[in-house]
């Protein structure tokens, strides 16, 4: 799994938490919240109207020779439900109404209400004043292409409606291990805001992250991380380690001789 999926993953989750009117049930890839089942029908876990987000998809193509560090198209899924088990009652009227719209319960109001958190979740991902939804962004290039999709039925008397949202994306590439992340860049302002979150799960999480990138690495090291390149490949470009060096330590230069045939050999001593 990418590291920048992970990471849009999360930033999407944040970004919409308290901006919908799921409230703070926005779920970060659930098993079955909207669940299709073999006969078609439609099946949830939940007992709240919610927003499950999901990306496990994606595909890349033409890729810059052996590189693995490159995304190319994800898609970011959001799913979203309620059912009539999902209703708030009015206790001086005694009817359901729809969570967060003082409206009656019916399956209008359901489509209603979904449709209603679509254009919330659109407006919370551009929104410029939502800091996760700033991270969100900058770990994208582009939007490619958004699809829509709706489901529903009754079972057991319970009627359950859902939507789907499904953006397109072009990720940004991964960096590479021991390669320094400016300060500023999209993924390194997901991972201080994991750390500054105060939840536990989102710290440990960031420091695994950040053991998968650190150490350091000399130039050459990157070059070949990030293109897939065998050693021989590097050194038939001019990089890498003297040919002469098979642990490929590359110590520090200290002084190099150049001989030319005719002439005196030239010591160069490092300062």
């Amino acid at each position: 799994m990418s590291l920048t999926r992970i990471a849009l993953r999360i930033a999407a989750v944040e970004a919409l938490k308290g901006r919908t009117l799921v409230g703070a049930n926005v779920l970060d890839s659930p098993n079955g919240a909207l669940d299709v089942q073999a006969d078609g029908t439609l099946r949830t876990a939940e007992d709240r109207p919610f927003v499950a987000i999901y990306t496990d998809q994606g595909r890349a193509e033409n890729i810059s020779g052996r590189s693995l560090t490159e995304n190319g198209a994800c898609d970011i899924i959001f799913e979203m439900g309620i059912s009539s088990a999902m209703l708030e009652l009015n206790k001086e009227t005694g009817e359901t109404a729809m969570v967060g719209i003082a409206i009656p319960a019916s399956d209008q109001a359901s489509e209603f209400f979904l449709d209603v958190v679509q254009r919330q979740i659109r407006d919370a991902l551009v929104d410029p004043a939502n800091p996760w939804g700033d991270i969100y962004r900058g770990l994208h290039y582009r939007v490619l292409k958004i699809e829509f999709a709706g489901a529903r039925n009754t079972e057991n008397g319970q009627k359950l409606a859902g939507h789907q949202m499904r953006l397109t994306v072009e990720l940004a590439d991964d960096p590479v291990r021991g390669e320094a992340m400016e300060p500023g860049t999209p993924l390194l302002k997901f991972l201080d805001a994991l750390e500054a979150s105060g939840d536990e799960v989102y710290e440990t999480q960031a420091a695994t992250m950040r053991s998968l990138l650190s150490g350091s690495a000399e130039n050459w090291e990157q070059l070949q991380w990030r293109h897939g390149m065998t050693a021989a490949e590097l050194l038939a470009l001019g990089h890498g380690p003297l040919a002469s060096d098979v642990d490929r330590s590359t110590p520090p230069l200290e002084s190099a001789t150049i001989d030319v045939e005719n002439l005196n050999a030239v010591t160069v001593d490092e300062p």
